[in-house]
């Protein structure tokens, strides 16, 4: 039996694809022999269900399968996956040409049959190594694009995110026919708090504001920091009347929080909504941005603490 693969490396998953089942068979075996998981399939079909429904960390596929192929079977699997899983060859191919064609469609390696288990061991070792610096690298790249669209002091979007989502999901909202609500949020007399209580109370407010919108917002209701003290929620699938009951619930828990919200004591937000589901016709994301503005605007000259929503004819500019 083959030593198996250190502990870094020893949890893998290997899905072994073969139409050959005697073959299949004995390269599973020599797999499970060095720690690792196998999944079997003896067909392309197989290969496809398997890649999606669990997570993948290295293939070992046979080059010739009737049907599809491994060449073309290695850009279906290659065009389904969110994450780098190496791709490694079983073929009594050796010409260069089948080589390159191979390299050419997305695979990472050639093992000849039979396979060699000590040889299989090697490149097992190669690729998993090699899977294992890429989920590495692609998770600080998650990290890292995380932290590019997160507000750090409020924990919600940033607004170059919001800049950036806003057109995607009234795209997303047109396509579905669902409806789709924007809320514009303004911190009462923040200035005031500033003033009165310093910029540190004014930072533990808008966090704390942060942490209510996180709270009290579903999982389609995006929230972001718009700028200063003006926040903004993007609400999938959401018309303009479920908007109004969502604006008050936020209105009244921000106005209950109370001392909890730092030094400043009990504060209030005015909040402007408008809904694509008010338009006869498609919105951009200017128009929308516009009249939930607009709505927010007659919310602070109507006496603030309260919500308003886009009218018509009353901003018969933006409409």
């Amino acid at each position: 039996m083959l030593t198996a693969i250190p502990d870094a490396l020893s949890s893998a998953h290997v899905l072994v694809v073969d139409d050959d089942v005697p073959t299949a068979s004995t390269v599973a075996d020599t797999v499970r022999d060095l720690g690792h998981r196998v999944t079997v399939c003896n067909s392309w079909t197989e290969a496809v269900r398997a890649f999606g429904a669990s997570e993948i960390d290295l293939v070992l596929m046979d080059a010739i399968m009737p049907g599809v192929d491994g060449f073309r079977l290695t850009k279906l699997l290659r065009a389904r996956s969110t994450s780098y899983v190496p791709i490694v060859f079983l073929t009594g191919l050796s010409d260069r040409a089948s080589r390159e064609q191979g390299i050419a469609a997305g695979a990472d390696d050639f093992l000849t049959k039979p396979v060699d288990a000590l040889e299989l061991k090697v490149r097992l070792t190669a690729m998993l190594r090699i899977r294992c610096l890429t989920r590495d690298l692609e998770a600080r790249t998650r990290a890292l694009a995380r932290l590019a669209s997160v507000d750090a002091l409020t924990g919600v979007g940033n607004r170059r995110s919001f800049d950036e989502a806003l057109p995607r999901e009234i795209a997303r909202a047109s396509e579905t026919g669902r409806p789709l609500s924007l809320l514009l949020l303004d911190i009462d007399h923040f200035k005031r708090v500033n003033d009165t209580f310093g910029h540190t109370a004014g930072d533990d407010l808008l966090a704390s504001f942060g942490r209510l919108l996180a709270e009290t917002t579903r999982s389609d209701d995006v929230p972001y920091r718009y700028g200063g003290e003006e926040f903004a929620i993007i609400a999938r699938d959401t018309g303009f009347g479920s908007a109004l009951t969502l604006g008050e619930r936020i209105r009244g828990a921000f106005a209950a929080l109370g001392d909890r919200g730092g030094r400043a004591g009990p504060q209030t937000v005015s909040i402007g909504i408008c809904g694509t589901d008010q338009f006869l016709h498609r919105v951009d994301a200017g128009a929308l941005l516009a009249a939930a503005d607009a709505a927010l605007y007659r919310a602070k000259g109507g006496g603030r603490n309260c919500v308003c929503r886009f009218d018509a004819r009353v901003d018969a500019r933006v409409a």
